[in-house]
């Protein structure tokens, strides 16, 4: 698995709305994954956004390795990203909810009463299964 940063055609297609996995690791030590939004940071971070209560969130602030895994156009083409979470933060105003919520739907997030936590990771290793990026069309 190279070490990070990604490439450049890599980052280009992280930038885009896709389908993603995230995996994080529960108290017992075993992995569970989940469907989710995520966001590429100016800085190469990835935002993750969940529920205060979650326990997605509850598994980072006791482990913090995280993968997230993105699809591409079909199921033979994605990207996993392996990780730790470096940063949690209040998610004021919502602003990073409807940002995600606007990069997928074209909109604000619908639940005004989301009381969500924004995460951050960086992004330590990763590897590709077929070209996410289009790069040998």
């Amino acid at each position: 698995m190279p070490a990070a940063p990604l490439p450049p055609a890599l980052l280009a297609f992280l930038a885009k709305p896709h389908s993603a996995v995230v995996g994080t690791v529960r108290d017992d030590g075993s992995p569970v994954t989940t469907a989710c939004w995520y966001g590429l940071e100016d800085d190469g971070r990835i935002l993750l956004t969940m529920d205060r209560d979650s326990h997605r969130l509850r598994h980072l602030r006791t482990n913090p390795r995280v993968a997230l895994t993105v699809l591409g156009d079909d199921w033979y083409n994605q990207l996993s990203l392996l990780g730790h979470a470096v940063e949690f933060r209040d998610d004021e105003g919502l602003a990073d909810i409807d940002g995600l919520s606007d990069h997928y739907l074209g909109e604000r997030y619908e639940d005004r009463s989301y009381n969500g936590v924004s995460v951050l990771f960086e992004i330590e290793r990763w590897h590709t299964w077929g070209d996410p990026a289009g790069e040998t069309a």
